[in-house]
């Protein structure tokens, strides 16, 4: 790995050090504060909300996730308070499929992202919650942020953003602009109680619709996520919570029983896109565009992107004039390839056919799950150079 001192110019002065700032406390921007902590470089991060805040979320990290959280020396606590899960039963096709999987642990976003929170601040971030910001401007040598926290507003000059505030993530002035993908499907969630749903175990039901997964958490309430096609006609244009329950009463689920229900959450379109990164500013996690959840992706690819983002701007800390197209080369290097397999995998989770296919041969041969799982939650393949 190369060194603290290997990232200094060759010449006898030390330039000035970078002015960071990371807009948005999630798993992404907290994954990107405390990597850059751990290479010795400053960070200021701020958030717009209070902690705890509910998210949109499937809640479920496999085992590269677990690898992440290693990486970020925040296993032991999230262990503490999360379950543990080594089982997957699926619905497809009208068959019934029990599987075992590789360990992994659900956590509510409500526990993780505190903790995510403070354990940045134990690295040295500077963080400010409940402080909202907007890029005002950018040119080759900054970028210019407006600050407000309590009523009172800064201009403070940056010379590098990383923007990590999620799917909706705006406020950027024209700078990385959103790419609307028509009938692209969207997220819903919410929370619910159940003495159906085993802990251990991660549910999911798949039809023409969308799917729909759920998991027992921490305290006892479970996770209830889905992915709804998107339309103007037919069910596709129903009221979500409806679709929700038709999927699972049209699966081999039916029988689970649901109390308790908090309010519906949403998400803009799963499959926006834009580009990652112009400049001085990028964007890391939901906030460069997201993938279809698939057993723990979401959470999985933002703490990967956010050590990538972090490595990245620590080997070129000195001359981030062209960070941008930089992590832009990365995404389509490492990003790309995994985009695709895990929308073909969701695609052929919404085929009727498909999902009869891999339900007969998975119960046949149930071993394949492992690779088939391993692909979905494999690592990026990228080279690590710092």
């Amino acid at each position: 790995m190369m060194g603290r001192d290997q990232l200094r110019p060759s010449d006898s002065k030390t330039p000035a050090a970078s002015k960071i700032l990371v807009i948005g406390a999630g798993v992404a921007g907290c994954s990107f504060a405390i990597r850059l902590r751990q290479r010795g470089i400053d960070v200021d991060l701020v958030e717009k909300e209070a902690f705890p805040r509910a998210k949109v979320c499937g809640c479920c990290l496999g085992p590269t996730g677990i690898e992440q959280l290693q990486e970020l020396d925040l296993l032991d606590s999230v262990m503490s308070r999360s379950v543990t899960t080594n089982r997957w039963r699926a619905s497809l096709g009208g068959r019934h499929l029990d599987l075992k999987i590789p360990a992994g642990i659900a956590v509510s976003r409500e526990i993780l992202d505190p903790m995510m929170v403070e354990a940045a601040q134990k690295t040295g971030a500077r963080v400010r919650m409940q402080c909202s910001a907007v890029v005002e401007s950018a040119d080759d040598a900054t970028v210019h942020v407006r600050l407000e926290q309590n009523g009172e507003r800064t201009i403070e000059t940056y010379d590098c953003v990383v923007v990590a505030s999620g799917l909706r993530a705006g406020n950027l002035k024209g700078m990385l602009p959103w790419i609307e993908q028509p009938h692209g499907p969207f997220g819903v969630s919410f929370m619910a109680s159940s003495s159906d749903v085993e802990p251990g175990t991660i549910y999911m039901a798949c039809d023409a619709d969308g799917y729909v997964g759920l998991v027992q958490l921490e305290g006892g309430q479970v996770d209830v996520a889905a992915a709804l096609v998107s339309g103007s006609t037919g069910a596709s244009s129903g009221d979500p919570l409806h679709r929700v329950g038709q999927i699972l009463a049209n699966s081999v689920f039916a029988s689970l029983r649901l109390g308790d229900l908090t309010p519906l959450m949403a998400t803009p379109p799963l499959r926006r896109t834009r580009v990652a990164g112009l400049g001085r500013v990028i964007a890391i996690g939901d906030a460069a565009g997201y993938v279809e959840p698939f057993t723990g992706e979401g959470m999985t690819w933002a703490m990967q992107g956010g050590i990538a983002a972090a490595d990245l701007v620590a080997r070129n800390h000195y001359d981030l004039k062209h960070i941008g197209e930089e992590w832009c080369n990365y995404i389509d290097v490492s990003v790309k390839r995994r985009k695709t397999i895990c929308r073909v995998m969701t695609a052929m989770l919404r085929s009727p056919v498909a999902c009869r296919v891999a339900a007969t041969t998975l119960s046949v041969f149930p071993s394949l799950a492992r690779p088939l799982l391993s692909t979905a939650q494999s690592k990026a393949e990228v080279r690590k150079r710092g």
